[in-house]
């Protein structure tokens, strides 16, 4: 499998051309919307808002997608699956901007401008809720 860091300057090739970049994603820190295998599509950043879903690198080969929870002079961080908020990660970090997923095994594309996706997004912002979303799953 392929590493992000390997290929960050075709992602940034993409975005330059206009277009966006797909790859499947690891781990469980974005569960239960997203699943290891599952296909994100990144998009460049023209906006930072509170509940984007953002790939940002946290040292030089370590990137990470978790979702926007404060904005101030740094940015703060939390995956759905944690409690644990990562603070102080700077704009030059950022890497993209998730604009859409797909399932494993799925060839339907959920675009993260549905009514579905904008509840679950206001939802997860509650800590308590991440609390017992981790507990569950």
């Amino acid at each position: 499998m392929y590493k992000l860091y390997q290929m960050e300057p075709l992602i940034r090739e993409c975005f330059l051309d206009g277009k966006t970049f797909s790859f499947p994603i690891n781990g469980s820190s974005m569960q239960p919307l997203l699943h290891t295998n599952d296909i994100v599509t990144i998009a460049k950043i023209d906006e930072v808002k509170k509940g984007d879903i953002i790939l940002f690198k946290r040292n030089e080969s370590q990137y990470v997608l978790h979702r926007v929870i404060k904005i101030k002079n740094k940015l703060s961080f939390v995956g759905d699956h944690q409690t644990k908020i990562e603070t102080g990660i700077d704009s030059s970090q950022l890497v993209a901007k998730v604009i859409s997923y797909k399932k494993k095994g799925s060839n339907k594309s959920h675009n993260l401008n549905s009514l579905s996706y904008k509840i679950y997004k206001i939802l997860v912002r509650f800590s308590l809720v991440r609390f017992i979303f981790s507990k569950l799953l």
